[in-house]
C-alpha cells in the first residue's frame, strides 16, 4: 500500500526553530552571559581590590609593629639599662681585650658602639655607613642597640654569638661560650646558673632600619623596608643584610628631644637636629607602604605628609593604592641611659 504525506501538516513537517530564532537565541544568551562575565569580573576586581586594602593595612602595621619592638627595647643590656656599665663596648679603654671585629659591620664595631642606643639620619644614610646598600633617596635611616630580654643559660651558649652578661651593677660583652667575670656574680659553677638568677646572660641586637630601592633584586623597581641586623655567622658575629617588607615606598623618623632636663619630650625634630641621642624620650614614625597590585583606572594621584615633611605628590594613575601609618612610641629606658650618659654623646 502506498502511504502519502499530502495531508500532514506543514507544522509538523517543518517542527524547530528556524534561523532566525536561533540568532536570536544565540544573542540572548550572548547578552546574558556577557552579563553574568561583567558581574563576575566587577565581583572578582572588587575582591582584589577589597584584599589589597586590607593587606595594606596589615602590611603597614607589621612594619610599625616590628620597628617599635625595638624601640621600645632600645637601651636594656638583660640585667642593666646603663650602657656605660658595660665593658668591652666600642672605644673602651677598660676592656682587657678589644671584642674581635663582625663581618659586613657598618663599621670597625658599629655592633657594640652600644653607648647611644638610639641613632638614626635624616633622608641619607649616615657616614661610613658601609653595610648599607641601595639606599631610596629621602627617607630615613633608623638604629637600635639592646639585648634579648630572654635570658640564655651558661650551658646554652653558642660559638661565633655576641652576647651580653649583666646585672644590675654592670656586665660585659662577650663572644662565644666563655663567660666573663662581672662584678656581683657570686656563682662558682658557671654550668648551674640559670635564667632566673639576677646574673644572666642575653643575646645582643644591633639593627639599622632603612629603605632600598629594590626588593628581590637591584633595579625591580619595588621599594622595600630592610634592615641590616647582628648575626652569628661563619667564623663570628657578622651584620647580615634582610628584607622586612615589601613595598614600603617611604620611611620617616622624627625624635622627641628632652631640651629642659625635666625628662619629658619638649619637641620632635628630625635627626639632623638632635645634638645629644641620649635625651631622646620618645620617637614618631611614619611608615608608607604601596599595594602589590595594580588597579586599572585608578587614579591614585595623592599626597602624603610624614616626617616634617611637605606633602609629597606620588604622580599620577599608576594604579597603585598607597597607605601612610604612624605612631608614637615612648622609650622609657632611654631616662636611665640618659643618666649615665657619656661625656658628649
Amino acid at each position: 500500500m502506498q502511504l502519502h504525506n499530502a495531508h500532514i501538516p506543514i507544522t509538523a513537517r517543518e517542527a524547530g526553530f528556524s534561523l532566525v530564532e536561533m540568532m536570536l537565541a544565540m544573542l540572548i544568551g550572548m547578552v546574558i552571559m556577557g552579563g553574568i562575565l561583567s558581574i563576575y569580573t566587577n565581583t572578582r576586581d572588587t575582591q582584589r581590590s577589597s584584599s589589597d586594602q586590607l593587606q595594606l593595612v596589615a602590611d603597614a602595621r607589621f612594619a610599625i609593629d616590628t620597628i617599635a619592638y625595638d624601640l621600645r627595647h632600645a637601651g636594656v643590656y638583660g640585667g642593666t639599662n646603663l650602657p656605660t656599665t658595660i665593658e668591652c663596648y666600642k672605644d673602651d679603654a677598660s676592656c682587657p681585650a678589644a671584642l674581635a671585629l663582625a663581618a659586613n659591620d657598618c663599621y670597625a664595631h658599629w655592633y657594640i658602639d652600644i653607648v647611644n642606643p638610639i641613632f638614626g639620619s635624616n633622608e641619607v644614610v649616615p657616614a661610613n655607613y658601609a653595610c648599607i646598600a641601595n639606599h631610596q633617596a629621602n627617607t630615613d635611616v633608623l638604629v637600635v642597640h639592646y639585648a634579648d630580654s630572654n635570658p640564655i643559660v651558661t650551658n646554652d651558649l653558642a660559638s661565633k654569638t655576641a652576647y651580653v652578661r649583666s646585672n644590675y651593677q654592670g656586665g660585659e660583652l662577650f663572644i662565644g661560650t666563655t663567660i666573663p667575670d662581672i662584678p656581683g656574680d657570686d656563682e662558682t659553677d658557671p654550668a648551674k646558673i640559670m635564667p632566673n638568677q639576677l646574673t644572666s646572660n642575653h643575646l645582643l641586637y644591633a639593627r639599622a632600619y632603612y629603605v632600598s630601592n629594590y626588593t628581590d633584586t637591584a633595579g625591580d623597581g619595588r621599594p622595600s623596608l630592610r634592615r641590616v641586623d647582628l648575626v652569628p655567622g661563619a667564623t663570628g658575629p657578622t651584620v647580615e643584610d634582610q628584607l622586612i617588607l615589601p613595598g614600603v615606598e617611604d620611611f620617616q623618623v622624627q625624635y622627641g628631644v628632652d631640651t629642659d632636663g625635666d625628662k619629658w619630650v619638649d619637641q620632635y625634630v628630625n635627626a639632623d637636629a638632635v645634638t645629644k641621642w641620649s635625651k631622646v624620650f620618645a620617637a614618631k614614625i611614619w611608615v608608607l607602604v604601596r599595594a602589590e597590585h595594580k588597579e586599572t583606572g585608578l587614579d591614585t594621584k595623592q599626597s602624603f605628609s610624614l616626617g616634617g615633611k611637605v606633602a609629597v605628590d606620588l604622580g599620577g594613575v599608576d594604579g597603585y593604592r598607597r597607605l601612610l601609618l604612624s605612631s608614637v612610641v615612648r622609650l622609657r629606658n632611654m631616662q636611665r641611659v640618659d643618666e649615665m650618659a657619656a661625656p658628649g654623646s
